[in-house]
């Protein structure tokens, strides 16, 4: 393995890692999920996300146009500037799965399981 494939595999392996399912947060703690929309893609923390009943839950959600980001389910919603970002703070007491989206366009940018 030549010195720049191993920088490369390296590179990937640590980035993998930091991109892996955001883990429940341990008794007591906040959960922080990152999501972002930009150029038609979804990033960050998206698909399902586990999120422990009971805990408290920060979303952070940003976007390259101006929309209004929604969680279905908890009726929460936030204005996100365009090129801006914008938080949701809750307290996950309801079990279930829950989309969040970018109300006006749609877009789907996670779905929490809360249990």
């Amino acid at each position: 393995m030549t010195a720049r494939s191993a920088a490369l595999f390296l590179f990937l392996a640590v980035l993998l890692t930091a991109c892996g399912a955001p883990q429940a947060p341990p008794a007591g703690g906040v959960q922080t999920v990152r999501v972002a929309y930009a150029g038609g893609q979804v990033t960050g923390d998206t698909g399902t996300v586990p999120v422990t009943l009971g805990s408290q839950v920060h979303l952070e959600i940003g976007s390259d146009t101006a929309e209004e980001a929604h969680l279905h389910g908890y009726d929460k919603a936030v204005q996100v500037p365009a090129g801006g970002t914008a938080t949701i703070d809750f307290t996950a007491d309801v079990p279930g799965e829950f989309e969040l989206e970018l109300h006006h366009s749609g877009e789907p940018l996670a779905t929490l399981q809360v249990r």
